[in-house]
């Protein structure tokens, strides 16, 4: 099997000829800065999602926003969080094995079923209460629908809703003080996994097709090479 995360497929959806010249040319794009303040928020709530998750309650911001969604207590859910080895599954006709690390899995009290969660962090002037058009919340669209896909393939019943869970930094404070105080609002979303089997086969074909395929539209990355080609050879 190949095995392909849910960042590389997302980087195939994006541009199939950046992912290509990736993964079967070894040619990279540049690397963008880490968000490290961002992953010290997700860190900490995932302490926090852990102690409801031990104790079997809802976390109590939860609560607060109206929800009884409880964390999913499974021995697998280290593994599931882990970005190398996460959840996956071999997607049989295009012998891809597909995988990807979640920030949470929590079960739906009234029905049994389990749901995505993804944690995000932001600095906004209200809090989050809907997701856009932007092309960055169409990718975190299909993170989720991901997600859902790879705990279906393993045998869970997952709800078509899933949510993100955010927490937005109050940009108008006072002050600072050493402090940033964040308000959290659940946002849903209903999954479509519809794309995943078409992409998954579209991608195995371009790897496996001579050539490069096109690039994208709307791709910056291969906007930015034309152009300065263009320049380079004027």
């Amino acid at each position: 099997p190949f095995p392909v995360s849910r960042a590389k497929l997302e980087n195939y959806v994006q541009c199939p000829r950046c992912f290509v010249l990736d993964r079967r040319h070894k040619v990279a794009p540049p690397s963008g800065p880490s968000f490290t303040l961002n992953s010290a928020v997700d860190g900490l709530l995932k302490k926090e999602f852990d102690l409801a998750r031990a104790a079997q309650v809802p976390h109590e911001a939860v609560a607060e926003l109206g929800y009884g969604f409880i964390p999913l207590a499974d021995e697998r859910m280290d593994e599931w969080r882990n970005a190398f080895k996460g959840i996956r599954s071999l997607h049989e006709p295009s012998n891809i094995e597909l995988y990807g690390g979640v920030d949470d899995v929590w079960v739906d009290p009234d029905s049994g079923n389990v749901l995505i969660v993804d944690y995000k962090t932001t600095a906004k002037s209200e809090p989050v209460t809907e997701l856009g058009d932007a092309e960055y919340h169409n990718a975190y669209r299909r993170q989720l629908e991901v997600y859902q896909w790879l705990l279906r393939a393993n045998g869970l019943t997952v709800n078509d809703t899933g949510y993100w869970f955010y927490a937005t930094a109050r940009k108008n404070a006072d002050s600072f003080d050493r402090k940033l105080v964040f308000d959290y609002t659940l946002v849903a979303h209903e999954g479509d996994t519809s794309w995943i089997e078409p992409a998954l086969l579209a991608l195995k074909a371009d790897l496996d097709r001579e050539g490069l395929p096109a690039a994208k539209e709307s791709c910056e990355m291969c906007q930015y090479l034309d152009k300065r080609r263009d320049v380079e050879n004027s």
